[in-house]
């Protein structure tokens, strides 16, 4: 586990529960993947793609009976310190469900909202957060990147799996790897995972010719990196609406190669959906690359051979 990375998020809880996961990480096995916090409810953690509950000295169970339970003022403690006391500067991200914190970690956020024209215009009673360890793992990209990158050219690439699968991960290493290798790259990076951008500084490792755009829409962000920055690869995130995609066909006109992921099981359940069928007619990727989680091994990502599109 990388203590440094969990270590970044102990500061935005809580000091109760910062300590029971303190002791938690002692035991060097356990690879934390996320910690949800629930008012008057179990401290969960997920662990190994499973979940379960912190004990209150700091162990593992499977039963609520013998569970930590976060109180609604933890909760609360908690939102003020990723929001860094000032929830206005961060609205327009808790819109969005999520804030980013220092490190590119993204704490998904639930509660009572306030809607403004069908549209949720802010929290006003946080209920639950849930934080997402981001993971960076140098090299995870070593065993792929020769189907990517072929002499002087990138092979435009759609990564598949389901969530919580590692797509962010390996789109990063894959992003470093072919930016080291001399391809101007453009990351859209609406999330703010793939770089992590930190006072305007990339907390992750993306590459000496990366020019990323944080926190915009991607279909915005796409549109100004070809404007401004020339890239030869653009890099995205989750493909996820008609805006990405019509974006991302912009981008290919222009003969920019395109390194994105999307949600899925196989390549057919992903070019049956309706939106992302102009990509596909259009044969913006020539490749996909199919994830599957080992979980004997947590620190491991498998994936197929590149399937031709």
């Amino acid at each position: 586990m990388n203590k440094q990375r969990i270590s970044e998020v102990l500061h935005y809880l809580p000091q109760s529960i910062g300590d029971l996961l303190n002791r938690l990480m002692s035991d060097e096995w356990i690879e934390i993947e996320e910690i949800r916090l629930r008012c008057n409810a179990p401290l969960t953690v997920g662990v190994w793609g499973e979940s379960c509950f912190i004990t209150n000295t700091g162990g593992i169970t499977n039963y609520e009976s013998d569970a930590y339970k976060v109180t609604s003022e933890e909760v609360g403690t908690a939102f003020r310190k990723i929001c860094e006391n000032s929830v206005y500067a961060h609205m327009e991200e808790i819109r969005r469900g999520y804030i980013t914190i220092k490190g590119g970690h993204r704490v998904g956020i639930c509660g009572k909202a306030v809607c403004e024209e069908g549209r949720i215009k802010m929290f006003k009673e946080v209920s639950s957060l849930n934080f997402r360890i981001a993971h960076q793992i140098i090299g995870l990209a070593d065993g792929i990147i020769d189907t990517i990158i072929n002499g002087n050219e990138v092979n435009s690439t759609l990564i598949i799996s389901p969530p919580q699968m590692g797509k962010t991960t390996l789109l990063r290493d894959i992003l470093r790897q072919v930016s080291d290798k001399g391809f101007k790259c453009g990351a859209a990076d609406d999330r703010g995972e793939l770089a992590a951008m930190y006072q305007g500084m990339p907390t992750n490792m993306v590459g000496a010719q990366t020019d990323v755009i944080d926190g915009a829409p991607k279909s915005e962000a796409v549109e100004m990196l070809l404007r401004t920055m020339s890239p030869k690869v653009i890099f995205s995130d989750e493909i996820a609406s008609d805006a990405d995609v019509a974006a991302l066909r912009v981008a290919a006109g222009t003969g920019v190669k395109i390194i994105a992921t999307t949600h899925g099981d196989c390549v057919e359940e992903v070019m049956s959906r309706k939106f992302l069928k102009p990509v596909f007619e259009d044969k913006i990727f020539s490749q996909a690359i199919l994830l599957r989680r080992d979980f004997s091994t947590p620190e491991s990502v498998t994936y197929t051979k590149a399937v031709k599109l």
